[in-house]
């Protein structure tokens, strides 16, 4: 595959919201080749990458998918907002939904850190909405198009409540979408997902010929599932100590 050349009509199609018709993208290995240089163009208009997303952390998605590992996206800084903002449908395609727990990194991470170099790395852990392009029937994307489609990530909204430490403690999340619970998690996978997406990203991104760094933000997947709701208005996360975050689609 060319993939200079699918990257640059990816790019495309994504600045219209439009599925790519292009090429079936192989294997994850091609995946990542493509999202990286979907990357490149972004950046040399002036995008710039403030972080990282981990996703497919559960081992029922990764059977699903048939991989044996989570899969990593860029976030971009211009699809970062904050809580409380009303976003306009038509700059998404198709809109899907998750709650979860980001953190900002207070320092680099190692290659193959432990748990007290993760929690030693974590400035702090925050609640966000991530939003997902999600132009999918009911069986979604492969991994491999999941890959290189940048994980179908929209963009991401922060908490207004701050940040709290990592720890191993019990937590809550919950989702409501235009007032209604549609999901409510609770427990030590909470936390443990973070700490064990943190290790897997920072084991991987080397290999990708990306690193971990100070300052950026990683939103590191969720035991709550993705929500396909394009018509949704309102959207909130609430959290018992990771702050709570909401938007509006108008």
């Amino acid at each position: 595959m060319d993939i200079e050349g699918a990257a640059a009509r990816r790019l495309r199609h994504f600045d219209r919201r439009q599925p790519d018709p292009g090429a079936v993208v192989a294997d994850p290995e091609q995946g990542y080749a493509i999202q990286a240089a979907v990357a490149r163009l972004r950046e040399r208009r002036g995008e710039a990458v403030i972080g990282y997303k981990v996703g497919c952390t559960s081992p029922a998605t990764q059977r699903r998918l048939g991989i044996d590992s989570p899969i990593f996206a860029r976030l971009f800084e211009g699809e970062r907002w904050a809580s409380g903002v009303t976003l306009a449908r038509e700059r998404f395609l198709r809109l899907a939904f998750e709650g979860e727990l980001a953190v900002r990194l207070g320092t680099d991470l190692p290659r193959e850190p432990d748990g007290d170099a993760v929690l030693a790395a974590v400035e702090g852990v925050f609640a966000v909405i991530e939003l997902h392009h999600f132009p999918y029937g009911e069986g979604g994307p492969s991994a491999a198009e999941l890959i290189a489609s940048n994980g179908v990530h929209a963009g991401f909204v922060v908490t207004d409540g701050g940040m709290a430490d990592l720890d191993d403690k019990i937590a809550r999340l919950s989702i409501e979408i235009d007032g209604r619970e549609v999901a409510d998690v609770s427990g030590p996978e909470l936390t443990g997902t973070v700490a064990r997406s943190l290790r897997w990203l920072a084991r991987e991104l080397p290999r990708q010929g990306g690193t971990l760094l100070p300052g950026q933000t990683v939103l590191c997947g969720t035991v709550a599932p993705l929500l396909p709701a394009p018509d949704a208005r309102e959207v909130a996360v609430t959290t018992d100590r990771f702050g709570s975050v909401r938007c509006a689609i108008e």
